[in-house]
């Protein structure tokens, strides 16, 4: 299988067999100014270039994960954040006439939690949700095993699920978000009002001369700085509050944390599992079990290759 991962500066193309193994990869600059349809061009010739040099056959589909909103019906990219000028982009059928293969495409959060499930920390699961904590909060549920995307191909965005009525303004314009309280953009803003006040010395030092973000903010806990911690803790109750949700609604098996603040560890997710109780019902809260996701950077990119699969099979 070939994967295509979008969600970053640089494309990132590789081969993968149908065990989750990465046989060659490659990566190159996007160089979104030049517009979509060269983006596209240089991806399919990268595409190729894995290819061959994985020894894989011309039928090898693509699977190509993107952040949304997308329609995985149609193969189009609504519209993307991360891309300039990326508006109704048919990327899909694009990228199949380039390569002459089958392209499937669909949301990057939804791939990494379909990588997990398959590949990484959930393997024996077929009910599973992932929750990426990154730059943003991005999902993903697997049920029986297969990637869920909603009516439209626009579901599954378990950042935005309510945990706090009276919460702070996320950025998606909504209130009380989990995202508003479990993304970097979210701990850097209380590590910025931390690093002012007379306590936030660790948090300054962990910063070395930068603005605060998450990851100062788990240097200095990981140092012991009750500050720090308290940011942690603040965030690890929302989202368990955000984990009781999940579990009420889809009674998973496992619930996957990945992402960049999952490396805050314990000082996160004991907080969260905590929580987890108050906010879930009785009958199901000790039916899930929680864990750290375990592909790092590379699930999103593994699981593009399991819909590249999928689509092999069917």
């Amino acid at each position: 299988m070939l994967a295509v991962d979008l969600g970053g500066t640089n494309l990132r193309v590789a081969a993968v067999s149908p065990q989750g193994k990465l046989l060659h990869r490659e990566s190159a600059p996007t160089r979104d100014a030049l517009g979509p349809e060269s983006v596209i061009e240089r991806m399919a010739a990268l595409c190729d270039h894995v290819a061959e040099a994985a020894g894989l056959g011309d039928d090898a589909p693509i699977g190509v994960a993107s952040p949304g909103p997308l329609d995985p019906k149609t193969g189009v990219v609504i519209f993307t954040p991360n891309l300039a000028g990326w508006q109704d982009v048919p990327l899909a059928s694009s990228l199949s006439r380039l390569t002459g293969r089958a392209v499937r495409l669909a949301n990057d959060a939804n791939c990494a939690g379909l990588g997990e499930a398959r590949f990484g920390a959930a393997i024996g699961y077929d009910q599973v949700v992932y929750l990426g904590l990154g730059t943003g909060v991005g999902g993903g549920v697997i049920i029986d095993g297969r990637m869920y995307e909603g009516g439209h191909g626009l579901g599954v965005e378990l950042g935005h699920i309510c945990v706090a009525m009276d919460g702070p303004r996320c950025s998606c314009g909504a209130i009380g978000c989990l995202e508003a309280f479990c993304a970097g953009w979210a701990i850097a803003h209380e590590a910025t009002l931390v690093a002012d006040a007379e306590d936030g010395e660790a948090i300054r030092t962990a910063a070395n001369g930068r603005n605060p973000d998450a990851r100062a903010v788990t240097d200095a806990a990981n140092a012991g700085d009750p500050a720090a911690l308290a940011i942690l803790e603040r965030a690890g109750r929302a989202l368990g509050a955000g984990i009781g949700l999940l579990i009420n609604i889809f009674n998973p098996e496992a619930i996957v944390i990945g992402g960049g603040l999952a490396a805050s560890g314990e000082a996160l997710l004991g907080p969260a599992r905590a929580a987890v109780p108050s906010y879930s019902f009785r009958g199901l809260r000790n039916q899930a079990i929680i864990l750290r996701a375990t592909l790092g950077d590379d699930n999103g990119l593994i699981g593009a290759a399991a819909i590249a699969l999928d689509l092999q099979n069917g």
